[in-house]
């Protein structure tokens, strides 16, 4: 039974295919952010947000963009990496910070999972979880040798969204509270965090050769050949990822201006 998207030998076909592996993980998601929020009165702005990354989550890891990204264009791959590690954590930990919050405020200093949640969403931890999820998660051989099994792919996508949500965390939600980690910081903490991810993008863009073998060898479905697949999986890791981090830099500067106008 295929629970999870992964690579085939098979030629591609718009025949659509169950996945439920994804569906139960979208339930999970859904059920969790659901919890979070009740009896709650998060801003409907922020809630629309959190239910449009789980939304995205769905769109990225279900038929048909999940099963092109785990065998058959890298450059779909590229365009699920940022779906799940850089656009939708954010979503949700916007829709889902009020809960949070209030859950961190309530839960006893003692709590393990409270304090093993303010350790691991330090600053400084975070960035280096993340870049090590990206490297390793980018290397030929791991990518190679995941992907060719649903386990793999799903350890993969898995370990993307987990990322990206230790990497926001310190960005979106104030529990705990980290007095000295101010509005620079916060700005010098993405910029810096999400360099690993434009060598990567780098890398692919220079190559004379085709980077992993999963995608070089898998049933053509397009013209493109695998180097020029490989190269616009790397124009569309720099740019597009370009775009979300300059965006979001630009909003927070704008937002700490007006926080100072104000103070002023």
């Amino acid at each position: 039974m295929q629970w999870w998207c992964s690579a085939s030998a098979k030629a591609w076909s718009w025949q659509w295919v169950a996945y439920p592996g994804v569906w139960l993980l979208v339930a999970a998601l859904a059920v969790t952010y659901a919890r979070l929020v009740r009896g709650l009165a998060p801003p409907r702005r922020d809630r629309a947000l959190g239910w449009l990354g789980v939304a995205l989550i769905w769109l990225s890891l279900d038929w048909p963009l999940g099963p092109l990204a785990a065998g058959y264009l890298a450059s779909v791959h590229a365009v699920q990496f940022l779906l799940v590690a850089m656009i939708a954590p954010p979503l949700l930990l916007l829709g889902a910070r009020t809960g949070i919050e209030a859950w961190y405020r309530g839960a006893p200093d003692s709590s393990g999972v409270r304090q093993l949640l303010a350790i691991v969403t330090g600053p400084l931890l975070a960035a280096i979880l993340f870049n090590l999820v990206t490297v390793t998660t980018h290397v030929p051989m791991v990518v190679d040798r995941l992907m060719v099994t649903q386990a793999g792919a799903f350890a993969i996508d898995a370990a993307w969204l987990a990322g990206g949500l230790v990497f926001w965390y310190p960005l979106v939600v104030r529990a705990p509270a980290r007095p000295l980690f101010a509005p620079g910081m916060q700005m010098l903490y993405l910029f810096l965090g999400t360099l690993f991810h434009t060598g990567i993008a780098i890398a692919m863009l220079i190559r004379d050769f085709p980077m992993y073998r999963v995608y070089e060898l898998a049933p053509p479905m397009t013209g493109l050949s695998a180097i020029d697949d490989i190269k616009i999986a790397g124009g569309i890791m720099e740019l597009a990822g370009a775009v979300i981090v300059f965006g979001v830099l630009t909003g927070m500067f704008f937002r700490w201006a007006r926080a100072d106008g104000e103070r002023a």
